[in-house]
């Protein structure tokens, strides 16, 4: 019987312990979890079963939430929810008092924008991007003057 890694994943930090083949195995487990919530709850099931193996490496190789991770189309971050807090909502995803179908900061910490649909990416990683670095010069220049 093959164990489902998915069970000890309660956040990136998680993930970013594993072997490649333990990654490959978590993949596996959190595409039968989309697939399995999605055909109850309804939702977008190709978006977020293309983008899994990308959002674990994502994960494994960023420090999320410190550094921020930007969805483009809503719809793709199911697998990132999942190894985020929220695997235990799973279930609820898109409905009422449930866990939302996109990045929704009030959910987590590890989600940088609410987002919906797409075209919102380019926007929000400049905003962010800026700021990031004007928080940077801010303290830089509190240092100077100091």
């Amino acid at each position: 019987m093959k164990q489902n890694i998915l069970q000890k994943i309660n956040s990136p930090d998680d993930v970013r312990r594993l072997s490649i083949a333990e990654l490959d195995q978590l993949a596996a487990d959190i595409r039968e979890e989309i697939v399995k919530t999605v055909s109850k709850a309804g939702g977008h099931l190709a978006p977020s079963l293309g983008v899994v193996e990308l959002t674990l490496a994502l994960h494994h190789v960023f420090n999320t939430p410190s550094d921020k991770l930007i969805w483009d189309v809503g719809h793709q971050a199911y697998a990132h929810k999942l190894i985020t807090g929220r695997k235990e909502q799973f279930h609820t995803l898109r409905q009422y008092k449930g866990i939302s179908g996109f990045p929704k900061r009030s959910e987590s910490p590890y989600d940088a924008f609410n987002t919906g649909h797409s075209s919102t990416s380019i926007s929000a990683g400049l905003g962010i991007a800026i700021a990031k670095n004007l928080k940077k010069c801010k303290i830089l220049l509190t240092n100077l003057l100091e």
